[in-house]
């Protein structure tokens, strides 16, 4: 049985979830949330019938906090702790990670992560692309998905994938949107990651932003690489004009909620996306997308001076 748990973060429902899989051999976790949630994860298990000493396994899609901040925490009591090879160094020792993510959220970091934590190398194992890793009466298998971030994995098992965020956000009755994030924002490569996850014709697609897609994948996948484009081109076309980030910044977050908006979001919902994915991240990931995968596309034009001799 699958079971998807709501972290809870910061007290808001349906923003950041744990998918749970039960097997023979004990709990397997996809993605932990962040460690500001983790008490809040572990009271949901007792429901379930197991406990927190269960938990045997844990699957990281990637280690942006708010998928991998509690990890720490269930290798602690036994887990092992499942990542991508660019991954492992930086649960290991996160004083890199923590510092990077400091610059971005300031005095907000204990707030909305929680404590960040090494974990003991003999507690983490990496997945390199399409390993298996068997807990009966399943095999895992991790798939390589750049885009949203340089290390994701994607994890196939039967005919379910647990998609992280190359797979999207989706909350409530809106539509799926792409993490636009820095620092290692893919376009060519999501749209590739995207195309592996439609290979596998999944009957049932898991979100860490929200649980369980409802209605057709097929679907769900075809918007989200239509707007991987779109968004980006929008990008282009902004730097193209001179636009800086400072005047990019509302002008997408504008963008980003007329368009959910359009397709069904309610006001409550379109805040809750902005939670889950803050609009802010897209600009400097954007901008550094193109300059470094396409400067030619985004240099502006020469000025020219006419000849008044």
């Amino acid at each position: 049985m699958i079971h998807v748990l709501d972290t809870r973060h910061l007290g808001r429902r349906g923003i950041i979830a744990v998918t749970l899989l039960e097997t023979d051999e004990g709990l397997v976790l996809f993605d932990t949330g962040p460690e500001s949630t983790f008490e809040t994860v572990v009271a949901q298990l007792p429901e379930r019938g197991f406990s927190v000493q269960d938990v045997r396994h844990v699957f990281l899609s990637h280690i942006h906090f708010d998928h991998a901040g509690a990890a720490w925490r269930f290798a602690e009591l036994g887990a092992t702790i499942y990542v991508h090879p660019r991954g492992a160094p930086h649960l290991i020792d996160p004083t890199k990670l923590v510092a990077s993510a400091t610059r971005l959220y300031g005095d907000k970091m204990k707030l909305l992560w929680g404590t960040i934590a090494a974990i003991a190398p003999e507690r983490v194992r990496v997945l390199q692309d399409n390993d298996v890793v068997r807990s009966a009466p399943f095999e895992i298998r991790a798939i390589a998905t750049p885009g949203h971030a340089g290390h994701h994995h994607v994890y196939h098992w039967n005919d379910n994938v647990f998609g992280g965020d190359v797979a999207g956000v989706r909350l409530g009755s809106g539509p799926p949107a792409p993490p636009l994030v820095p620092p290692e924002l893919d376009i060519e490569a999501w749209r590739e990651s995207i195309a592996k996850i439609r290979a596998l014709n999944p009957a049932k697609l898991y979100l860490p932003h929200f649980g369980l897609v409802a209605g057709d994948i097929t679907a769900h996948l075809n918007a989200l690489e239509e707007r991987v484009i779109r968004w980006s081109i929008w990008f282009r076309a902004r730097i193209r004009a001179g636009d800086d980030e400072q005047k990019m910044t509302p002008a997408f977050a504008d963008y980003v909620a007329d368009e959910l908006r359009a397709l069904g979001a309610t006001d409550s919902e379109v805040a809750d996306y902005e939670h889950a994915d803050p609009s802010f991240m897209a600009v400097s990931a954007s901008i550094r997308y193109w300059r470094k995968h396409h400067p030619e596309e985004v240099e502006l034009p020469a000025p020219t001076h006419s000849d008044t001799s």
